[in-house]
């Protein structure tokens, strides 16, 4: 059988030479030592990733730069004069011309960015003359306590999310229902109005919580601290709850409607490991969904902080802005978008260790 085969090919290219007078070179290759395919996947993936990664940082300075620009020069469009507010009504018109020499508010706006973003760039934010003391001492205090509301309610909205979205899912009609009537609701509510119905409800009506503060006179440790963090952290939380649960509802419905949990199933594959898999290809949207909310908990702890007394970054920044604390108000602003870049970062990274075809740019 083969060698006929080699025959009729040998006659074929001997018409084929005779008919176009073409010299047939013959060439010996060599063999060569092939690399293991693996370690050669493994490389090209790590590159993949390692450019991904690196692009992902390049638009997080880019971004970081641009909101710098953005709220150096909005800020002093807003009416009013710093020194006069610092000061007050009884000084002197020279004792504000000199604070304003000391804040260099008499060189031009170009000089004074630049001397900002070199500051910046050395790590001194500058000094709340406000406060009479330096941005960093002022903003640490307040990130702190932003960043531990922020972590209780991402981690709320994270519970809320697979809850709600799971149960969207069920094959109950009744909890099907329920669930999407909730999640309108939360979606619907604006952060505030939430914070103050939780707060006349069972802070005032039914004294269940402590109306605000992080804590109260001869109550310490984790118990008092959590009872302080509920409602604001429930504020916070149930919009980006809501957000991630139909992200949630939406990719397991989408898996559903395909052959994979069937032949899966098929498989003999337990319901533990069905969730499991579902819930792997669901993932990576609810993580962008979250890092997404994170600034809307941001925008949104602006009025929380101020509803339950808690001194974050959001009372903070209304309070520099008030005094028209134009280094205290840079300050809080870079820090608040470094934040969210950061999240938004995080989240990408996480995404692609997740799904491979982030990072190869087929998704």
């Amino acid at each position: 059988m083969f060698p006929a085969r080699i025959s009729s090919a040998r006659c074929n290219t001997a018409e084929t030479v005779d008919r176009y007078d073409i010299t047939i070179m013959e060439y010996k290759i060599a063999p060569t030592r092939e690399r293991p395919r693996t370690a050669a996947l493994g490389g090209f993936t790590r590159n993949r990733f390692v450019r991904f990664v690196a692009g992902r940082l390049a638009f997080t300075a880019v971004t970081a730069i641009f909101v710098a620009v953005v709220v150096f020069f909005a800020i002093r469009l807003i009416p009013g004069d710093p020194a006069l507010l610092i000061l007050g009504l009884d000084s002197t018109p020279e004792e504000r011309d000199e604070l304003r020499g000391v804040m260099g508010l008499d060189r031009p706006l170009i000089l004074q960015f630049v001397d900002w973003a070199i500051r910046v760039l050395g790590g001194d934010l500058g000094y709340a003359y406000s406060q009479s003391r330096d941005v960093v001492d002022v903003v640490a205090p307040a990130l702190a306590n932003t960043l531990l509301l922020g972590g209780a309610a991402s981690l709320l909205a994270i519970v809320i999310g697979l809850v709600m979205g799971n149960l969207a899912t069920s094959r109950s009609r009744i909890l099907r229902r329920t669930t999407d009537w909730f999640e309108a609701i939360f979606l619907s509510a604006p952060q505030y109005t939430v914070a103050l119905i939780l707060l006349i409800c069972f802070a005032v009506l039914l004294p269940l919580f402590p109306a605000g503060g992080l804590s109260s006179r001869g109550s310490d440790g984790v118990g008092a601290l959590a009872a302080h963090l509920a409602l604001p952290a429930i504020s916070l939380a149930l919009a980006p709850g809501a957000q991630m649960a139909r992200s949630l509802k939406t990719s397991i419905s989408a898996l559903q409607s395909t052959e994979l949990l069937p032949a899966l199933e098929a498989r003999g594959l337990s319901p533990l490991r069905l969730a499991v898999h579902s819930h792997h290809n669901a993932l990576p949207p609810m993580i962008t969904v979250l890092g997404i909310q994170v600034g809307g908990m941001l925008g949104g702890a602006l009025f929380v902080e101020q509803i339950f007394s808690i001194p974050g970054l959001g009372a903070l920044i209304v309070q520099s802005v008030n005094l028209r604390d134009y280094q205290l108000v840079q300050g809080v602003a870079l820090v608040i978008a470094l934040i969210f870049v950061l999240v938004l970062l995080v989240a990408d990274v996480v995404n692609a260790l997740l799904d491979p075809r982030i990072r190869v740019g087929k998704v």
